[in-house]
């Protein structure tokens, strides 16, 4: 590890975080699947120190606003004006959340 860090996360977890993360896959979701594998307490204290590891590897790590907007619009909650029928992406919004929606279908089959 760079600097004298030391973290239970082996790096090799900490690199498949990263490639997963890239992928979609959120930090904290990442954490808590893999907290007790990791040797840690709790999803919390895993969280913390995979963000961490993963700053100190200069990986790279979405921001919290840019996960947030990602996260309402994959889930269909688009901003207001989105919604309304008028609004420029109101068709693209509508085809977005009509693909989720039979991928989700397909997944489940």
């Amino acid at each position: 590890m760079p600097r004298g860090v030391d973290f239970r996360i082996p790096l090799a977890a900490v690199r498949q975080a990263s490639v997963e993360h890239q992928a979609g896959w959120s930090l904290r979701a990442l954490a808590r699947m893999r907290y007790a594998e990791w040797g840690y307490a709790s999803p919390g204290s895993a969280l913390e120190d995979l963000r961490h590891a993963m700053r100190e590897l200069d990986l790279p790590v979405r921001d919290r606003i840019e996960a947030t907007v990602d996260a309402s619009t994959i889930h269909g909650n688009a901003r207001r004006a989105m919604r309304a029928p008028k609004h420029p992406e109101h068709a693209r919004n509508l085809a977005h959340r009509r693909h989720l929606r039979q991928r989700k279908g397909a997944a489940a089959s």
